[in-house]
């Protein structure tokens, strides 16, 4: 295997030394032992175990400390994929209750009216940067290896700085695994935020069209941006990157460089920018500017500083932000973020979350307003309205005592997100408030609302008067605050998450560029329509499902309702035979989304409906819905397929190039084409209908300026996420900012309409981001030109379209959210010529894409190198020197790029989610998938 190739990488250079240079045999042992033992003792600093309930984390010295996490009775979470399964488990300590009983026990799994000890006690891991708890001695497992015969827990504890309801979430597994994660959602795994950037909020008003900006539901995850150069930013909004694997960047940094292929900690994670959770609006521009502690590498006399640019799309489902390039003073570097969170033209009293998931509450605006009592005080509320007599005139909420009437704030329909992502409203500027300190302050409303559905007992009288008063509840009146929760179907958000993270081990040991990468399919989700499915099953299995059978889903989602599709509301699936006329009749739900998105590897994801209609083959089952997504370049977003029906759960199959690793292609100066090499197609811009010869006009200052797609040093990157390419670039803009240059990143997005825009930010480097929607560029991401764009907006006046024409030789079907299929624009091979190579692009489907490295024998060069180099150079310098040691075991790792994946089993380790312990070469992803 490859992986041991790398390891003997040292022994066979060393044996040339001896043999060809004439080194003596006991030098050569003894190089060999300080190669290996100086690389063990590097790893261990960044993998320890400890039996105690805290850890001090090698980089920072701080100390975490998880016996808070202690429970009283137990730990306890659901397995809704797997029969309700019920976990029980307690940390720093056991639990009070038996298992199977057995006093004494950590962690219990009871499972179809069983209880299995999962372990007697834990021990606290730590693996660069992850921390976890694994718990041992637990029962014996019946299809357990001979490595690991027992059943096991293993509990991640993950930073997040918000305190959720639901803190706790299992990873999807067998019916038959032997093996279990918990994923523990907790600030305790976090490093401290300084307390000068403590923050609950992240919002600003835009002071000329009266709209405010929150940006905190950005600060959920992190975000991974390249510098094309060999690093990354990690990046989070609001609040500092999340503590965790290859995530270990400095206290208090929201901006941070990883920088893989430094040789200590402190190098491989520098701050870039400290949290800011003050957002600014410069000049019409939303904006975040951070100040790095950390002196500039090219003039030490300033600090580095990070800006990020928001800028508005209401159809992005997955925003992140692009490193847009680096100031002319080399210590400003800026960043595009394009995001819903920045439009403040929505309609009042709605909001649009992270994922582009619209919220209206503008119905709750136009009810009667509430009264309620407490503690002898009549409150009058009303809901992004004036709440009317008695309380003032533009007054929210008020309240009358003695005759009196206290104003509690000012009515608005400004929606905002707390920290953890719930909606809430707040009128401010009321009365005058005495304070226990002997000053005077304001009072203020805040309004918190609650996700009310079928399960929530306040909306069975929803629609009655006594519900509308039941629904809203006085929480506290203190503190100069009223607060108040108000629970309704509207504030009701996505059941289930439909992105996962995975941690993607690039090399041999665990540095290079690893790290946590998004599979994130929310732009799959389909608010107009449902997705139709193919059948394609086996010879064996077509008797299941008569030709008149059609299967409608969506994704992370239940189905939106049609006319005569009768399954049961909140089904992600249905299954339904078709009458002659078309209508659907016979419905059976597959499913309901209940399990979140589990990831199987970097380029397959599977989503679960459960707890169907019951299995007409055994009533004591239920039909159920598996879907496996699979990263293909080729497919477009692709279409789900039936592929095989057992035991009452229906297995579909989507390949779609939604979650796909961004691509770098290139751009030829000379044809001025963009290459796709991957992919064999070329996008002409000299043709392009969106080009005047290669060149695009901007307006800035009452002057056109010209930028030139075509010039050298143009990067660019497909995202196939956001269904665009990406072209990065430096370009020079006399009297624009104060060096007279500009970073341009430009937005090819493939749409049903051609338009265009462009903002320019002017600080000391001007920054500008163009977007140019174009039908033209869709066929060379493997698109279909959409219908309407993914927000539902209509096409424009003037809409262009692609005046190109070429031989097809492959075309990709995918399903558009209507329930028919759409036929792709045809895939064009690249042109060829005598300098560049033929591809051929054939029909069909295409493996999944995996990272490909160099295929050159790597130990052999190094062999000869350091053979060389040997001879020449005091071995001594080396033997004797830790620094020139490092380099030299650098030398001997393995540059070959092989991702390693590995699926949760019933009987092996999950590695995905801890160590892996095998290498899994391109040719091996195959059997994965």
């Amino acid at each position: 295997m490859a992986c041991d190739a790398a390891q003997d990488a040292p022994k066979r250079v060393l044996q040339i030394l001896h043999l060809r240079c004439g080194f003596p045999s006991i030098v050569v042992v003894s190089l060999l032992i300080l190669l290996i033992s100086g690389g063990v003792s590097a790893a261990n600093q960044l993998n320890f175990t400890t039996t105690e309930c805290k850890l001090k984390e090698p980089i920072y010295d701080n100390t975490f400390d998880f016996s808070a996490l202690h429970s009283d009775l137990a730990h306890v979470v659901k397995s809704a994929g797997n029969g309700d399964d019920k976990f029980e488990f307690n940390v720093c300590g056991n639990l009070t209750k038996t298992c199977n009983g057995e006093s004494n026990v950590a962690a219990c799994l009871k499972k179809q009216d069983k209880e299995y000890v999962l372990g007697r006690q834990h021990e606290l891991h730590y693996l660069r940067g992850k921390m976890y708890f694994k718990y041992l001695s637990g029962d014996k497992c019946e299809n357990g290896t001979a490595d690991n015969p027992n059943y096991q827990l293993h509990v991640i504890l993950s930073c997040d700085y918000t305190l959720d309801a639901n803190p706790l979430h299992i990873t999807p597994y067998a019916n038959d695994a032997c093996s279990y994660y918990i994923t523990y959602e907790t600030p305790l795994a976090c490093l401290p935020i300084p307390d000068a950037v403590q923050s609950n909020s992240c919002s600003v008003r835009d002071t000329n069209t009266d709209g405010t900006f929150d940006l905190m539901p950005l600060s959920d995850t992190n975000y991974r941006t390249s510098n094309r150069q060999g690093a990354f930013y990690l990046i989070n909004v609001c609040k500092p990157v999340l503590y965790g694997e290859n995530s270990m960047c400095p206290p208090g940094s929201s901006i941070c460089l990883y920088s893989p292929q430094a040789t200590t900690n402190a190098e491989r994670f520098i701050n870039f920018g400290t949290v800011q959770s003050h957002p600014v609006v410069e000049n019409g521009q939303l904006l975040l500017r951070h100040d790095s502690p950390t002196p500039c590498a090219r003039n030490s006399s300033v600090n580095y500083t990070s800006v990020i640019y928001f800028s508005c799309d209401k159809e992005v489902m997955n925003a992140h932000p692009e490193f847009a390039g680096l100031g002319a003073d080399e210590c400003t570097y800026q960043f595009n973020f394009v995001t819903p969170l920045a439009c403040n033209d929505l309609k009042p009293c709605t909001a649009v979350t992270s994922t582009n998931e619209l919220l209206d509450l503008s119905s709750l605006s136009s009810q009667p307003a509430h009264h309620l009592s407490k503690d002898g005080r009549n409150y009058t509320v009303a809901v992004c309205a004036n709440a009317g007599n008695p309380c003032q005139e533009n007054g929210g909420a008020c309240y009358e005592q003695n005759a009196e009437t206290i104003s509690l704030g000012n009515a608005n329909s400004h929606l905002r997100f707390n920290q953890s992502g719930s909606l809430y409203l707040l009128y401010e500027n009321g009365a005058k408030c005495p304070t226990g300190s002997g000053t005077t302050s304001l009072w203020s409303t805040k309004i918190e609302f609650v996700c009310a559905n079928n399960a929530t007992k306040d909306n069975a009288t929803a629609g009655t008067a006594e519900g509308r008063s039941n629904a809203l509840q006085i929480i506290e009146d203190s503190n100069c605050q009223l607060l108040i929760q108000y629970q309704t179907p509207y504030a009701c958000q996505e059941q289930i998450k439909c992105k996962t993270t995975i941690y993607v081990d690039h090399t041999t040991d665990g540095v290079g560029s690893s790290g946590d990468e998004l599979i994130d399919l929310t732009p799959l989700i389909s608010a107009s329509d449902n997705y139709e499915a193919r059948v394609e099953l086996p010879a064996s299995m077509q008797h299941l499902v008569p030709k008149t059978t059609k299967f409608f889903l969506n994704v992370c989602r239940p189905l939106v309702p049609k006319y005569q599709l009768g399954c049961a509301g909140g089904s992600g699936a249905c299954m339904a035979k078709v009458a002659a006329s078309g209508a659907p009749e016979e419905e059976h739900s597959l499913g309901f989304p209940l399990v979140s998105l589990s990831r199987v590897n970097r380029t397959s994801a599977e989503l679960l409906y459960v707890k169907g209609d019951p299995c007409p083959t055994d009533k004591k089952a239920e039909l159920s819905t598996r879907i496996l997504f699979n990263c293909n370049m080729r497919a477009g977003r692709g279409q789900p397929v039936l592929r095989s029906i057992e035991d009452c759960a229906y297995d579909f199959e989507w390949e779609t190039n939604v979650f796909c690793p961004p691509h770098e292609c290139t751009v030829s100066a000379e044809t001025c084409d963009l290459v796709h090499d991957e992919l064999g197609q070329r996008f002409n811009f000299k043709s392009a209908p969106f080009t005047k010869d290669g060149k695009i006009e901007v307006d800035y200052n009452n002057t056109k300026l010209s930028l030139d797609l075509c010039g050298q040093h143009r990067k660019a990157m497909t995202d196939y996420s956001q269904a665009l390419v990406n072209i990065f670039f430096t370009h020079d803009a006399p009297n624009c900012g104060k060096e007279g240059t500009m970073n341009v990143q430009i937005r090819l997005v493939c749409s049903n309409e051609t338009q265009s825009t462009s903002t320019i930010s002017s600080d000391q480097q001007c920054n500008l981001l163009y977007v140019q929607r174009t039908p033209s560029i869709c066929q060379f991401l493997a698109l279909s030109v959409p219908q309407q764009d993914a927000g539902g907006g209509s096409s424009s006046s003037g809409g262009g379209s692609s005046s190109s024409s070429s031989t097809t030789t492959s075309t990709t079907t995918q399903a558009s959210p209507a329930g028919k299929p759409t036929k792709a624009a045809a895939i064009t091979p690249a042109a060829t010529s005598a300098t560049s190579s033929t591809t051929t692009t054939t029909a069909g489907p295409e493996p999944a894409a995996a990272p490909i490295g160099p295929s050159a024998s790597v130990g052999t060069i190094l062999a000869a190198i350091l053979s060389v180099t040997f001879c020449v150079t005091c071995l001594g310098l080396f033997a004797f020197s830790p620094a020139r040691r490092h380099r030299v075991r650098r030398l001997f790792r393995r540059s070959n790029s092989a991702v390693r994946y590995s699926r949760v089993q019933s009987n092996e380790e999950a590695n995905l989610l801890l160590e892996p312990n095998g290498e899994f070469t391109e040719s091996d992803d195959d059997m994965l998938l």
